[in-house]
């Protein structure tokens, strides 16, 4: 299956993490009880741009700062490809915690296989439906449109 590091099992979080909310704490806390040492990937710019077709909110150093400054992250690193064995031959790590709205998706499927390939388990975590950066920008989205037309 996975190999245990010296010094315990190493977990990664990938993400975004643009407007960091509850659904992001969900994911991270969850992790982080799920091995003893969590590192957290933040996607640099221009990956989220090639992903989502638009530029994050927030800066990836800006980020990279608020992630870090969590006390259940022992660490934050730059994540600058959708291939996680990318990530994973940057920062070796055991387990790659996602939210479970990717479990039994294709691309879900696809990070299991290339996980697989290096010996990393994939394990789905609660996702956090009631919030999201989508949801986020939605919301500022029409709060401008409104006030404009005001």
């Amino acid at each position: 299956m996975h190999r245990e590091r010296e010094g315990g099992v190493v977990g990664y979080v990938p993400g975004g993490f643009d407007m960091l909310h509850i659904g992001h704490l969900n994911v991270l806390r969850a992790a982080r009880a799920r091995c003893d040492r969590l590192v957290v990937g933040v996607a640099v710019d221009d990956s989220l741009l090639a992903m989502k077709g638009r530029l994050p909110v927030i800066p990836h150093h800006e980020r990279m700062e608020l992630v870090a400054s969590l006390r259940f992250v022992d660490d934050v690193v730059s994540d600058f490809s959708q291939d996680k064995r990318v990530a994973w031959h940057a920062h070796p790590f055991d387990v790659l915690f996602k939210g479970d709205d990717w479990k039994g998706t294709p691309k879900g499927e696809r990070l299991e296989a290339e996980m697989a390939e290096l010996g990393a388990l994939v394990v789905y975590l609660p996702y956090t439906a009631s919030t999201s950066s989508t949801m986020l920008r939605q919301f500022l989205t029409v709060g401008v449109a409104v006030e404009g037309v005001a």
